[in-house]
């Protein structure tokens, strides 16, 4: 916002072309930081006698007090270029013609310059006369508006307007008359009261039957993981898919089949079986799931050496070492651990051995 104040004028001493350096005002004057605070944008004139340049500047306080030319609308000279000013200059706070509102000769409200955006801000309130002449350019007032110009559909304090002709091309058109609004359909058909009333009942009617059907078949259709109903299905159930299909039998058990109608693949309570290919349970496995058995055979060991299992454990497992030459040789496992052991040989010597660890995956 650019400011304004009455009797600011200070002297400035030689500025040349740059910022006014404020020497303070006169008698019965005020000064620029009197009025304004500093980095105000404030309107400004600058007049030496025999040329002057008007425009907004940018006010800093301070001791001195500067005015930097910030914008420049115009000058005696006819340009916007900054005067320069070699001596004594008085500076003072008045508003250039371009901003100012004026009424012509005519009564016409203008103003000045090439203002591009203007706001009019009224601070109670604007009477406008009415229309005289609905071809020209006035205001219209209130009242007159009202009544004339067509309001937002829906709005049940509309007034149905003289002599209207509108033209949509598509889309839907409502006027409101007697108390009700009527509409107008976009193929031309005009929707009358019992013709809307007869809609609504055979759409009440039929959202009726469709919820009836719907809780009817609520009890007849499987629904994924709902038991809410207790529901029972007759037979089996069977999903197709391409060629194949997987039946739910009512055995309990469920069996694949392939586009030839031979099973590949079925599962009961007790056995899975793929392919005539059986499975086995973790339950049915002499060993804990946890652990694994490594055998493995190792040729000429000689006595007091270290044996290297094929595949690690992640503990101590328990080892048996047996001779599997022909020789008589008397052996076994000593100093275990998760990587292996030292084999003992009774009398030294070398020989072959077979080797059983169980122990901790």
């Amino acid at each position: 916002m650019t400011l304004l104040q009455d009797f600011v004028l200070e002297t400035s001493s030689n500025p040349g072309v740059g910022d006014f350096i404020l020497n303070g005002p006169p008698l019965n004057r005020i000064s620029f930081a009197q009025a304004f605070p500093g980095g105000g944008q404030v309107f400004y004139y600058a007049d030496d006698g025999s040329q002057a340049e008007w425009g907004i500047g940018t006010l800093t306080a301070g001791a001195p007090a500067k005015i930097a030319r910030s914008e420049i609308y115009g000058n005696t000279l006819g340009t916007t270029e900054a005067l320069r000013f070699t001596g004594g200059v008085e500076v003072y706070n008045e508003v250039p013609a371009r901003f100012v509102p004026y009424f012509d000769k005519d009564g016409g409200f203008s103003v000045a310059g090439q203002i591009t955006a203007i706001s009019l801000i009224i601070r109670d309130q604007a009477l406008v006369p009415d229309v005289t002449d609905w071809s020209g350019q006035q205001a219209v007032p209130a009242h007159q508006a009202d009544a004339r110009y067509l309001r937002k559909y829906g709005d049940a304090n509309g007034a149905a307007p003289d002599l209207l002709t509108i033209y949509l091309g598509s889309g839907q058109l409502g006027v409101y008359a007697g108390g009700a609004w009527h509409t107008y359909q976009p193929s031309g058909d005009y929707a009358t009261n019992a013709r809307v009333n007869d809609v609504a009942n055979s759409a009440t009617n039929a959202s009726s039957a469709a919820s009836s059907a719907s809780a009817n078949a609520d009890t007849r259709i499987l629904r994924a993981g709902d038991t809410s109903q207790n529901q029972t299905i007759n037979g089996y159930l069977t999903v197709q898919y391409g060629g194949g299909k997987f039946s739910f039998q009512p055995d309990g058990n469920a069996v694949a089949y392939d586009g030839s109608g031979n099973a590949f693949f079925s599962v009961s309570t007790s056995a899975i079986n793929w392919n005539g290919h059986g499975f086995v349970f973790t339950d049915d496995l002499p060993l804990p799931k946890t652990d694994k058995i490594v055998r493995m055979i190792v040729r000429g060991v000689a006595s007091q050496s270290r044996v290297t299992f094929s595949s690690g454990f992640s503990d101590t497992p328990q080892v048996m070492a047996q001779n599997a030459s022909a020789s008589d040789a008397n052996c076994k496992a000593v100093n275990a651990d998760a990587g292996g052991f030292t084999l003992w040989i009774n009398g030294g010597g070398t020989t072959d051995i077979t080797v059983f660890a169980i122990g901790p995956k």
